[in-house]
C-alpha cells in the first residue's frame, strides 16, 4: 500500500512538473485579457489626481523644506469639468465629453523616512492655499501616514461634482477624493479653513484604510443587525461600487472617534459601541506597526481614546450583544485594546 502510495505521489509530482510552464502561461494570459478589458472599458476615462509626467529639468530648484528628502518639478496632465452633467445619460458619458485635459506643473515633496510625496501645483493659487510645510503637519496627525502615497493640493474644483450634483440635486462641492491606488487629492485647501482640511483629510485617510481592511468592513457591516448606525446627512453616490454606502458609514464614525472634538468623539462610541469597536480596532492594528519616526502628532489624544474605549465602550458593546454567537469571541480579542508606537 505504501509503495502505491509513493507510485500514485512520483506520478502526480511528474505531471505537475510538466504542466507548471503552462499553468504559469495560462494564469498569465488570464491577467493579461484582464488588464486589456479593463483598459478597453475604462478608455478616456480621467483619473482623479490627474496623469503624473516627466520631471521638468528647466524649473528652477527650490529648497528642501524640514520633513522632506527631496523636490522635484513634474509635469501633470489634470482633468477639469467644463460643463454641468444634466444633458448625460451615465457617468462615462458625462467623464467622457464633459471633461477637459489641461496640462500644468506640480512641485513634488517627497516625505522623509517614508514613500509618501506632497504634490502642490507650481501656480500662484487664486486663495491662500496651505503650503507643503502645512500640508506635511496635517500628514503628521494622521495614524500612519505611509498609507497615502500621493496627497495631492488641487487648486480646482472635483471633476466629479457635477455629477454628484445631478443625481443627488443638492449644489455639492468635494473637498476631497481618495482613490484605490492611495491617492487622496484636497480641493482647494484654504488656510483659512484650518482643522476642516484636517478632517477632510483624515475622512479620505479612512477611506484608504478601509479598501485595505476588507475582514472589518464585513464586520463593520454586519453589526448593523444589532445596532442602527445614525443616518447619514446625504446619500453618498456609487460610481459602480456597492459598498460605498458601507465605506462612508465607516468614514463619517471614524473621523468622529478621530476627531479634534473629543466630547463628539466618546459621545458617537457610546452610542454605537458595536460599530466603534470594530473599526477603533482596526485603527489600533494601523497605529502599532507606526515606527516612531512617524508616530502621529496626536498620538497622545488617541491613546486617551483608547483607554476611554477599553473602560467604557467595549463593555457596552459586549452587552449590546450578549447574546450573538457570532460576536462573543471577535469582541474578546478586542476587549482590552492598546495603543503604542
Amino acid at each position: 500500500m505504501l509503495d502505491q502510495a509513493i507510485a500514485l505521489l512520483d506520478r502526480t509530482s511528474a505531471f505537475y512538473g510538466r504542466a507548471q510552464p503552462f499553468i504559469v502561461l495560462l494564469l498569465l494570459l488570464l491577467i493579461v485579457v484582464a488588464l486589456a478589458a479593463n483598459a478597453i472599458l475604462n478608455r478616456g476615462m480621467p483619473r482623479i489626481g490627474g496623469k503624473i509626467g516627466r520631471r521638468a529639468v528647466d524649473m528652477p530648484a527650490v529648497p528642501v523644506p524640514a520633513g522632506f528628502s527631496r523636490v522635484d518639478c513634474r509635469e501633470i496632465t489634470n482633468f477639469v469639468a467644463t460643463s454641468e452633467a444634466e444633458p448625460y445619460a451615465n457617468v462615462k458619458a458625462y467623464a467622457r465629453a464633459a471633461v477637459a485635459l489641461r496640462p500644468g506643473m506640480v512641485r513634488v515633496y517627497r516625505v522623509a523616512a517614508c514613500n509618501t510625496r506632497i504634490e502642490i501645483p507650481a501656480e500662484t493659487p487664486d486663495y491662500n492655499r496651505i503650503d507643503a510645510a502645512e500640508a506635511l503637519a496635517l500628514l503628521r496627525e494622521l495614524p500612519d501616514p505611509r498609507l497615502v502615497y500621493r496627497l495631492q493640493l488641487n487648486d480646482q474644483p472635483s471633476l466629479l461634482d457635477p455629477w454628484v450634483r445631478k443625481v443627488t440635486g443638492h449644489d455639492i462641492y468635494s473637498l476631497g477624493n481618495a482613490t484605490l491606488t492611495a491617492v487622496i487629492v484636497i480641493y482647494r485647501p484654504d488656510l483659512r479653513l484650518d482643522r476642516e482640511i484636517g478632517i477632510t483629510l483624515l475622512h479620505e485617510w479612512l477611506h484608504l484604510l478601509a479598501f485595505k481592511s476588507a475582514k472589518a468592513i464585513r464586520r463593520f457591516k454586519r453589526a448593523d443587525k444589532i445596532e442602527r448606525l445614525p443616518a447619514l446627512q446625504f446619500e453618498p453616490v456609487s460610481f459602480g461600487d456597492s459598498r460605498t454606502p458601507i465605506y462612508e458609514a465607516w468614514c463619517i464614525l471614524g473621523e468622529t472617534l478621530l476627531g479634534y472634538d473629543e466630547t463628539a468623539a466618546r459621545q458617537a462610541a457610546l452610542a454605537s459601541p458595536v460599530h466603534a469597536v470594530i473599526l477603533w480596532r482596526r485603527i489600533e492594528k494601523i497605529l502599532r506597526k507606526v515606527p516612531k519616526r512617524l508616530a502621529s502628532t496626536r498620538l497622545a489624544n488617541f491613546q486617551a481614546r483608547s483607554a476611554f474605549m477599553r473602560m467604557e465602550v467595549a463593555p457596552k458593546a459586549l452587552a449590546v450583544r450578549a447574546n450573538r454567537r457570532w460576536w462573543k469571541g471577535l469582541l474578546r480579542q478586542g476587549a482590552a485594546p492598546r495603543v503604542g508606537p
